[in-house]
């Protein structure tokens, strides 16, 4: 099998499931409305306005949001039996990662779409840069995420407890991509620009290389696990 026509299937078969079901991006999203109310209510106005509440908020609604359905990606494929399947396809196990990578980076993005607009709205907060540099900047963001949780989704796959363990094992791996969007964000919402937060930015794409790279080529092994 062609490996493009194979990534492009796994993704169509990943936007079926999800238009069926909604679990990746319906659930994820409900639960960032419902982090963002809890916010709201929970700080008092004055330290709502205080400087990078809004960031810190923001991006802590989308990160643990999207690890509900993130953490789902493999778990569901094995417990409904599509793993093997999958693994068994005429065709190299990285692009098996790679669709489960792309596919949830899309569903993130929806996540992000929904939610993000709402913290804006609610928190009274102005974009402050131009719309690229959003879209960049919460694109790499949401692709160092999706990387990591898809590799660490695999691991957790394999294990007799992976529904618990995998937001223990994630957690920890987010923490450089948690900061750099904190940072750039802030800078964004600052100046307008990344001049203030270049090294942040550097590290995100090297993030990006990382865990992108090195799970693509030991993929294989980690389902063998």
């Amino acid at each position: 099998m062609n490996y493009a026509r194979a990534v492009a299937a796994i993704i169509w078969k990943d936007l079926r499931l999800e238009w069926r079901t909604g679990e990746a991006v319906l659930t994820p999203a409900l639960l960032a409305v419902l982090l963002l109310l809890v916010i709201v209510f929970a700080l008092p106005p004055a330290v709502a306005r205080m400087e990078g509440v809004f960031t810190a908020s923001l991006w802590t609604a989308v990160f643990f949001a999207g690890t509900v359905g993130l953490g789902r990606s493999f778990a569901r494929e094995r417990a409904e039996g599509r793993l093997w399947a999958l693994l068994l396809a005429p065709v190299d196990r990285s692009a098996v990662f790679l669709a489960k990578g792309l596919a949830a980076f899309l569903f993130l993005g929806l996540v992000a779409v929904v939610t993000m607009p709402a913290f804006f709205a609610v928190f009274g907060q102005p974009l402050g840069a131009p719309l690229w540099r959003w879209v960049a900047t919460v694109g790499l963001v949401l692709l160092a995420y999706s990387g990591v949780g898809t590799l660490v989704s695999a691991i957790a796959a394999q294990l007799r407890a992976g529904e618990v363990l995998y937001p223990v094992l994630l957690f920890p791996l987010l923490v450089p991509v948690v900061l750099a969007a904190i940072h750039l964000t802030d800078g964004l919402l600052e100046t307008g620009g990344w001049s203030t937060a270049r090294a942040w930015l550097q590290l995100l794409v090297l993030y990006n290389l990382l865990f992108w790279g090195v799970p693509y080529l030991i993929f294989e092994y980690v389902v063998e696990v």
